[in-house]
């Protein structure tokens, strides 16, 4: 299975400027490529080999601040990961590090489980600011199909809630094959099938009626 990085075009500066025809593109998140390392236990050595990339641009690459980075190393090292690239082209208001975007980013880098965490993080932020722009791209192609159904169905609620257009990819059926029981409590489950509401069970998704109420 091909996993994907996700880099964007943007008009501003935002972090790593790598400079790409007539536009610069900047790495607004995350190149996992330090976890990746650790979790394959390579050495920078193995690594600048397997890429044909010197040791220094392997180490910029590991520590993306540390200086410029050109689009055909990224591409090179994500090879050797077994990754693809994933360009997203938009204007920088959109992308924060609280929109469907940096929250799908930011799952995938600290596993499936951190979702409880980055999810309610930006049902937080879009209430606090009601900005639709958080909400108008899909979450990263390479996120954990229930992650994708249940950012659909939180947007799509939040979106209602507030009387908000629901942005068309929050609209697509994202319908799983097995019922997700998001609370995994056995003795809550009678409850959610009778209590969840609308947006998740369209994608065969059952939560508690206060899923997402917060304090």
């Amino acid at each position: 299975m091909t996993f994907r990085l996700n880099l964007l075009i943007l008009s501003t500066t935002y972090t790593t400027a790598l400079a790409y025809h007539l536009c610069t593109i900047y790495v607004q998140y995350y190149l996992p490529f330090s976890q990746l390392q650790k979790r394959t236990q390579a050495s920078e050595r193995h690594l600048a080999q397997s890429a044909t990339l010197s040791r220094g641009a392997i180490r910029q690459l590991l520590r993306p601040n540390a200086g410029n980075l050109t689009m055909s190393s990224i591409q090179q090292l994500a090879q050797v990961f077994d990754r693809g690239v994933e360009v997203l082209v938009g204007n920088p208001e959109i992308f924060t590090d609280y929109s469907t975007v940096a929250t799908a980013c930011k799952i995938e880098r600290d596993g499936f489980d951190s979702w409880k965490i980055h999810l309610f993080d930006l049902v937080d932020e879009f209430r606090r600011t009601v900005d639709g722009r958080l909400v108008i791209l899909p979450p990263t192609s390479s996120l954990d199909r229930r992650m994708t159904a249940l950012m659909a169905s939180t947007v799509r609620a939040l979106c209602e809630e507030v009387g908000f257009s629901i942005p068309r990819w929050a609209t697509l059926r994202y319908f799983l094959p097995k019922p997700w029981f998001v609370s995994e409590m056995e003795s809550l489950k009678a409850s959610a099938i009778f209590e969840s509401p609308l947006p998740f069970r369209t994608n065969n998704i059952f939560v508690q009626s206060n899923f997402l109420a917060r304090a």
